[in-house]
């Protein structure tokens, strides 16, 4: 028969058990018990990966994989669904000691493919971005002039975004009297808790409760189109090598929708050679002496006339249509980036010395959009096509945060900016003797509708995707909608290329078997 047992044991035995099944939602401890805070639970995540004394001694970080991206913004007609690219090949490399991240890889989506490269990196102690691609030469631009379309929409996101640097954020400033908490997350119970960044931001945390490992966190991106989005970065298939514990695969999830994923196949550590991709190349050099020179939003812009008082701004890969008018300047085809927007808005000012007052973008695909926003903040009316309005009016008035833009400041301290002018079928801006048509057409493959500029005066046309010398659907298209429009075109003007005579274009289609 037991005998009776004293008080106090009594007691020690009563406070086992209430430990032991602490109320759902509330963890009971470290150890065995698990984490009762958030500071715990950041240090468990960070002693799972190989420790503090590991992933600090982490210099660089290369890993190689192939994945997708499925918001490339190359939606094919108004409220269609943008096609999911696959990346191949992908190398991203982490400077971690130096503040540098890098892009290389391969994007195919249907019969594009492109290899492509994009670097955040550092010269005279200043930031800058450099890329490049096959038939493209090398250049050097502001940070705010790269555009990629691997895992993120810019490589600088890798060194904010990386487990590494998230879990050593969150063992530093996750708080010791904030409670551990459990939530869903990807479909599974784990726990949670919030940190700070390096950067200020706010991270939400979610652990393996078993395996003590990030399953994913949570955190506000500021994406150049897409503005302020939640996302949400799933992290898996974690690998033991050399006593470090890492994801190798990697799931992005914005505005609640697939963004971009990625499956490596191999992660190095501490390589040397992964410093090269770092190196500005020799012939972009004089490029990148400029961007520090600027002190400000720099990108290589060539300014050619192609007729009185219409000049051909070409850039790296975008390029735009500028018009003058008598006392205001008229801009088809915002540029690339919010770099090249700049650039061009201070090449206008050096040539015409007049204000931009409007900008009329041609479609909403991402790399026809990404300057949009900074000529808007410049005091641009952005003239869109009302087949275009709700993909271009979410880019244009979406907020940007994290951090701002130049229309975000601009809009921040008050100042008047440039505002949505919605047009249906044609538009014609006149002044004195100078005119722009708009025309919105919706029979061109490339993408439904398509917005055509054509300069009366001088009978210049400006098209973007659709014309590059030769035959092709979109090339008779575009024939056809001139033809149709009775437009007397004598130069074509390219959002991507050069310059061609019209009839380059009536040859190219009547000479096509097909």
């Amino acid at each position: 028969m037991p005998q009776p047992q004293p008080i106090a044991a009594l007691g020690a035995t009563l406070l086992a058990l209430l430990t032991a099944c602490s109320p759902a939602g509330a963890p009971s401890g470290r150890g065995t018990s698990g984490p009762r805070t958030a500071a715990e639970l950041a240090q468990g995540v960070v002693d799972a990966m190989g420790g503090r004394a590991a992933l600090e001694g982490i210099e660089t970080i290369v890993r190689k994989g192939s994945g997708t991206r499925t918001r490339m913004g190359q939606i094919p007609e108004t409220g269609g669904v943008d096609p999911t690219g696959e990346l191949k090949g992908v190398t991203e490399t982490i400077d971690l000691a130096n503040g540098r991240a890098a892009f290389d890889y391969d994007i195919v989506n249907g019969g594009f493919m492109q290899h492509r490269t994009e670097v955040f990196t550092s010269f005279e102690g200043k930031p800058v971005g450099w890329a490049t691609g096959p038939g493209r030469p090398d250049i050097v631009t502001s940070p705010n002039g790269i555009f990629s379309w691997a895992t993120q929409n810019s490589p600088e996101l890798l060194l904010r975004r990386n487990v590494i640097t998230v879990a050593l954020a969150a063992a530093a400033t996750a708080a010791a009297t904030e409670p551990v908490e459990r939530r869903e997350f990807g479909g599974k119970t784990t726990l949670y808790a919030s940190a700070e960044l390096p950067s200020g931001e706010a991270v939400d945390l979610y652990v393996d409760p078993t395996t003590s490992l990030l399953d994913g966190f949570v955190t506000l991106d500021t994406e150049t189109m897409l503005g302020d989005v939640e996302a949400r970065y799933i992290l898996s298939n974690y690998r033991a090598d050399r006593g470090l514990v890492l994801p190798y695969s990697v799931r992005i999830v914005k505005q609640g929708r697939p963004y971009a994923s990625i499956d490596y196949s191999s992660i190095s550590i501490n390589d040397p050679a992964a410093l090269e991709i770092f190196a500005i190349p020799d012939d972009a050099i004089d490029q990148a002496r400029e961007v520090v020179a600027t002190d400000g939003s720099w990108a290589p812009l060539a300014w050619n006339e192609v007729a009185p008082k219409v000049y051909h701004a070409v850039g790296y890969s975008h390029n735009s249509l500028v018009v003058e008018f008598p006392t205001f300047v008229f801009v088809v085809e915002a540029p690339y980036t919010e770099a090249q927007s700049l650039t061009l808005a201070r090449r206008i000012g050096e040539e015409i010395g007049k204000p931009i007052r409007y900008v009329a973008p041609t479609h909403p695909h991402y790399d026809h959009t990404g300057g949009i926003r900074a000529l808007a903040a410049l005091g641009a009316t952005v003239l869109v096509a009302a087949g275009h309005e709700a993909e271009l009016r979410g880019i244009v008035e979406a907020p940007h945060t994290n951090p701002p833009d130049e229309l975000a400041r601009r809009e921040a301290a008050g100042e008047d900016v440039g505002e949505i002018e919605v047009f249906s079928g044609m538009k014609r801006i006149e002044e004195g003797d100078q005119s722009v048509e708009l025309y919105e057409v919706d029979t061109i493959p490339h993408v439904k509708p398509k917005v055509l500029a054509y300069v009366p005066s001088t009978r210049v046309l400006f098209q973007s995707d659709l014309f590059f010398g030769g035959p092709s659907p979109d090339a008779t298209a575009l024939y056809e909608a001139v033809r149709a429009r009775n437009l007397r075109v004598e130069t074509i003007v390219g959002g991507h290329g050069a310059t061609w005579p019209y009839s380059q274009l009536e040859g190219a289609v009547n000479d096509d078997p097909q």
